[in-house]
């Protein structure tokens, strides 16, 4: 009991003599701590990842996109101007056709047909199995410049020309979607869509009719009819079952574009509309190690755009953290981060040295008098820890805290590591100071 007494009391001597380069110490290592781990994580790969969204097929990662994250209210701006959706058209374009990182969409949308079009189409013939609900009735909501109509909710799915050709989907009569019927010569021209095969002999390709698909009126024209038992399988980050079978279901395109200039944005601000679901909708097949490098080339493309960079789900924590810096700002702040982390352990080791050199005559009369070296180590080994833990602490609650969808185990297991390795460092170098202790020598040594 004695000695932990003798030892704590020599612990809050120690600490208050230095009690501001300790607290200077504790922020300063917080700060290392931190940005280390982070640029640690963009550099090398280190961190934990949306393992549940993120899937590696061949040589390619398949990383689900988002876009309207934490940009909602930039997204909607842009979208009020005929330039902002033409921005937004434009940028999803250039992902989609990109060669070195594709783009495939799929999603489930709400579709809605005029009840007399349904009824038209299908006579006496039961419509149930075509609807999602079969129990649920017309619902009254307003239709184009028709006013207030009866609408029936049908079975869909929406995918783009990526996806199409990916899931090799073939038609049995008509055409698929190709790069010429996805442009329309005028804003007015009906897109085109595909039927299941369960529409064969009810709904024939070339036929005509409007649908209402997320508070959106789009004019559509039946363009081909799917082969029976076509299917889109279950793809990465996919958890839509609904999806793997086609034949009841009407398949909407992502990814339309028109020739003629819009005017007005009422012309251009729902085809934009479905720009903006579909790289919400989408995936990305990033080359393995290329993540971090996909990244930045998703950043290049939204600033040419001027629109928020897409955020790929199942990138690292620095990765996604520093996903709007530039290159050169990455640069500088790792430039920054090693500099702050070399004058820390500078430093704390200045400090203890001074701290050794200064009491050097008390440890000498604590040796003359029976103490043991470890008595005089132990206070100083735990007055490291106390500087070392609260960067620990700051890093918990940084990384869990930035953590939506998944706990940061690898990340905090780094700053473990790292607080470890420094503290290891802090025992090497008090040893090293304390070595080969000659108690006379230290008694005539001066304060």
């Amino acid at each position: 009991m004695r000695k932990i007494k003798f030892m704590s009391e020599e612990f809050f001597r120690s600490f208050h003599k230095s009690l501001l380069k300790n607290l200077l110490l504790m922020a300063m290592f917080s700060i290392s701590l931190v940005m280390t781990v982070i640029m640690g994580s963009y550099y090398f790969d280190l961190g934990d990842r949306y393992l549940d969204s993120t899937q590696q097929l061949g040589d390619r990662i398949w990383c689900p996109l988002e876009l309207m994250s934490s940009e909602d209210s930039e997204i909607e701006d842009s979208l009020m101007t005929v330039m902002g959706c033409r921005n937004m058209m434009d940028y999803y374009e250039t992902l989609r056709s990109s060669k070195e990182c594709p783009i495939i969409s799929v999603d489930i949308p709400d579709l809605f047909m005029k009840e007399e079009d349904v009824k038209g189409f299908f006579g006496d013939r039961s419509y149930n199995n075509f609807k999602p609900e079969p129990q649920r009735e017309a619902v009254m909501a307003e239709f184009e410049d028709e006013g207030i109509c009866s609408l029936i909710h049908m079975k869909s799915a929406r995918i783009d020309l990526g996806a199409y050709r990916y899931f090799g989907l073939k038609t049995q009569e008509g055409e698929g979607f190709t790069e010429q019927n996805l442009r329309l010569e005028h804003w007015s021209d009906p897109i085109p869509i595909l039927l299941g095969s369960d529409y064969k002999g009810i709904i024939e390709p070339g036929a005509e009719f409007s649908i209402q698909c997320w508070f959106y009126d789009y004019p559509c024209r039946v363009v081909g009819i799917l082969e029976k038992g076509t299917m889109i399988p279950q793809y990465p980050a996919s958890a839509n079952t609904e999806l793997s079978q086609l034949d009841s279901q009407i398949l909407l395109p992502f990814g339309i574009q028109v020739s003629e200039p819009a005017e007005t944005v009422d012309e251009i601000k729902k085809y934009a509309y479905l720009a903006l679901l579909s790289l919400e909708a989408g995936i990305a097949q990033i080359p393995e190690g290329k993540v971090k490098e996909q990244v930045a080339v998703f950043q290049d493309v939204g600033k040419e755009f001027e629109l928020p960079p897409v955020h790929v789900i199942g990138t690292t924590m620095g990765v996604n953290l520093l996903r709007k810096e530039s290159a050169a700002s990455i640069r500088i702040l790792l430039i920054l981060s090693a500099t702050l982390s070399c004058f820390t352990l500078y430093g704390i080791f200045i400090t203890f040295y001074d701290k050794i050199q200064s009491s050097s005559r008390v440890y000498g009369i604590y040796l003359m008098n029976g103490c043991s070296l470890g008595m005089i180590l132990v206070p100083l080994l735990l007055e490291i820890a106390v500087i070392l833990l609260p960067g620990v602490l700051t890093s918990r609650f940084v990384f869990v805290r930035d953590s939506v969808d998944y706990m940061p185990g690898a990340i905090m297991r780094a700053a473990y590591v790292i607080a470890g390795l420094v503290f290891v460092a802090g025992i090497g170098v008090v040893a090293f100071l304390m070595r080969g202790v000659d108690t006379e020598h230290l008694i005539r040594q001066k304060d």
